[in-house]
């Protein structure tokens, strides 16, 4: 993989948050809600890899002063977070991995990220609603996987913050009756329903099915090379179907504020930058993405 030399320096005992282009292209939206969100973030510029499909763009964010027009956009692109500790970064990605190439596209941006000294990933992914079953029906679409204690521990933290800052649901079959683009009472409601849904682990069962009907389909080669590479990893999803997923990228995206925030707690060291990071991202908490 190829990226500038300052990109490459960013990515030193960071966290990268990177989306999984598959169901519902909710981890997609998720990272384009973060990227505008956290400001300010710093563009990095683009990563280059022979496994992923060409795209290229134009303008994928709206303007911030209005004026600013003809921004360029590839497949891949990283932005930075200035003065987080640990340090950030989000890789957006736009385009699949080539057909056939999933598991080579995997191994190659965990050896490269294990290489240039990454602290781990965050990946934030659509998972397949179909799987679901009368116990995730009832309950919150969100779920999460982490591979390390201290990544588990943050998926905690930010479901204590999520339970402290979030509406209630408006009755306790939202969940089901407003997911995945409307349901009842149409989209606002799905989206009401979505913020105020709390993050639960991924269970052991739907991970077992997962892996067995789609291990070659993102987030799985992602996970299993991770795994395989003892790269710490957590994994943020939601159960979501093609549609109007707006609702579903906007929850997924608080939720991984949220974990950024505590992730950002606990390595900071109280000094001045480290803390103003940490107090950045739960703004972002009630500012962007509750």
């Amino acid at each position: 993989m190829q990226c500038s030399p300052q990109a490459l320096e960013a990515l030193r005992g960071a966290f990268i948050v990177l989306p999984a282009v598959t169901y519902a292209n909710v981890g997609e939206l998720a990272l384009d809600v973060l990227v505008t969100s956290l400001a300010p973030v710093t563009p990095l510029g683009p990563l280059e890899s022979a496994n992923c499909l060409p795209v290229v763009g134009n303008d994928a964010f709206d303007a911030v002063d209005g004026n600013t027009t003809g921004v360029l956009t590839t497949a891949l692109e990283l932005f930075s977070i200035p003065g987080s500790q640990p340090p950030l970064v989000f890789l957006q990605q736009r385009a699949p991995a080539a057909l056939g190439r999933q598991a080579a596209f995997a191994a190659e941006l965990v050896t490269w990220l294990h290489a240039a000294g990454a602290a781990g990933v965050v990946v934030l992914t659509g998972l397949d609603a179909q799987l679901r079953r009368d116990r995730q029906l009832d309950s919150s679409p969100l779920r999460f996987l982490a591979s390390t204690e201290q990544l588990r521990a943050a998926c905690a933290a930010a479901t204590a913050l999520h339970a402290a800052t979030a509406p209630p649901p408006p009755d306790p079959y939202t969940y089901a009756a407003g997911d995945l683009g409307g349901g009842l009472g149409g989209p606002a409601a799905a989206a009401a329903a979505l913020a105020s849904a709390p993050l639960a682990e991924l269970e052991q069962e739907l991970r077992d099915e997962e892996l067995q009907l789609h291990h070659s389909l993102p987030p799985w080669p992602m996970v299993s090379e991770a795994t395989r590479q003892r790269l710490p990893y957590a994994v943020l999803g939601c159960f979501a179907a093609e549609g109007d997923n707006a609702a579903e990228g906007l929850a997924l995206a608080g939720h991984a504020v949220r974990l950024l925030a505590a992730l950002t707690a606990g390595g900071a060291e109280g000094e001045g930058k480290e803390e103003a990071a940490a107090v950045c991202l739960r703004a972002a908490v009630d500012n962007s993405c509750r």
